[in-house]
């Protein structure tokens, strides 16, 4: 056998050697790799949309600045000056036979708000979630804590009966008399500009941009009107709150017990009979015990929860709200723990009695309830 008839063999053989190295024998158990294979879950990502805070209609991020304006607004005296511009209003149950407003104004602050009132111990819960600038008439003084823990919650306050010199330029009345506290306007506008560092409130409630995605259209009942009643007493404008619901325009509008539009105006002194009827998107009625503080109807809002009805569409729904710790806001939830959803606009909240209050106050008829159809 010659040398290269002798390389060739003597390769093929290495070759047969080392495949037949790595061949198992018949009896020779085989190992096979049982590590899973790794397989990369692919997360869906949503994207939070940014929303002005108080109607929730999208905007684009850093564009919404400066602090909400607040202020109490009496519901006695009307015709109300630029209430029907405020993003969100709270309307609550006072001792003497009626019920006043906070309202919010921070997408579209006008120059003058109107009328202006006095500060109540509920307030402090309504009021500090928002934070930003509380305009108030005064206090008497059993109500000065709540009103103190409402500025150390970081709303800044201005009050009509501590005016100073800085400030007395943003209050007025109809008549300039300025014993008469009840002719009070605010120049909300001026006092946004002047606070203008501080920050913009945070989104209130929660919000879908599809108005057949709401909590209400989804799941409510159709209705044509809806009426929250502050006390047993179902004819006293001052205690009942009636919305009639316009398909047209697709608003709630608010109207007195006998039909008539509630309306608002531009500035004060502007003729009763013209204005803008006050209209919202969503209704939120809140059930809640109110207990009798100094001869105040005092909502229980720290830490409670109950009973709520949500109005969007032409829709209505029950659903629940819890209260937390002062400045955290209202939120509502349905019987499956889900967050309700309402439409971009404005809302209009009533807070009213429970049927376990304890309030006996003045004139005062007693727990409220809402009735829709």
């Amino acid at each position: 056998m010659n040398l290269a008839v002798m390389g060739r063999f003597t390769a093929l053989s290495v070759i047969v050697a080392l495949t037949l190295s790595g061949c198992a024998r018949p009896d020779e158990p085989i190992e096979v790799d049982e590590t899973p294979a790794v397989v990369e879950e692919e997360t869906e990502v949503v994207e939070e949309i940014f929303r002005e805070p108080l109607t929730g209609f999208p905007a684009e991020e850093g564009s919404v600045q400066g602090p909400a304006i607040m202020a109490k607004i009496d519901h006695q005296n009307r015709p109300y000056v630029n209430l029907h511009r405020a993003d969100m209003v709270f309307q609550q149950l006072i001792p003497q036979n009626g019920t006043r407003y906070i309202a919010m104004w921070h997408s579209d602050v006008p120059e003058e708000v109107g009328y202006v009132r006095s500060f109540r111990p509920h307030d402090l819960y309504m009021a500090t979630p928002v934070q930003g600038v509380l305009a108030s008439t005064g206090m008497f003084a059993l109500v000065v804590p709540f009103w103190e823990q409402t500025t150390d919650a970081g709303v800044t306050q201005y009050v009509w009966d501590y005016r100073n010199a800085e400030d007395r330029d943003l209050w007025a009345t109809v008549n300039k008399d300025y014993s008469m506290a009840n002719s009070v306007t605010f120049a909300a506008k001026a006092a946004q500009e002047i606070n203008s560092g501080l920050a913009a409130p945070l989104q209130y409630f929660d919000y879908v941009d599809s108005l057949e995605e709401t909590t209400a259209q989804v799941s409510g009942e159709p209705i044509t009107e809806f009426i929250t009643y502050f006390s047993e007493s179902t004819t006293n404008d001052y205690m009942t709150a009636v919305w009639e619901w316009n398909a047209a325009t697709g608003l709630f509008e608010k109207t007195f017990v006998n039909g008539e539009p509630v309306m608002s105006v531009d500035a004060p002194l502007a003729d009763a009979a013209g204005g803008t009827q006050l209209s919202a998107t969503n209704l939120v009625a809140i059930s809640v015990e109110h207990d009798d503080f100094v001869g105040q109807p005092t909502a229980r809002l720290l830490n409670g929860g109950g009973p709520a009805w949500v109005a969007t569409g032409g829709k209505a729904i029950e659903v629940n709200w819890d209260g937390g710790a002062v400045g955290e806001k209202i939120t509502l939830t349905t019987d499956d723990d889900e967050p309700v959803y309402l439409a971009p606009g404005k809302t209009w909240v009533m807070i009213f009695p429970g049927d376990a209050s304890t309030a006996r106050t003045a004139n005062w008829g007693g727990p409220g309830e809402v009735f829709y159809q």
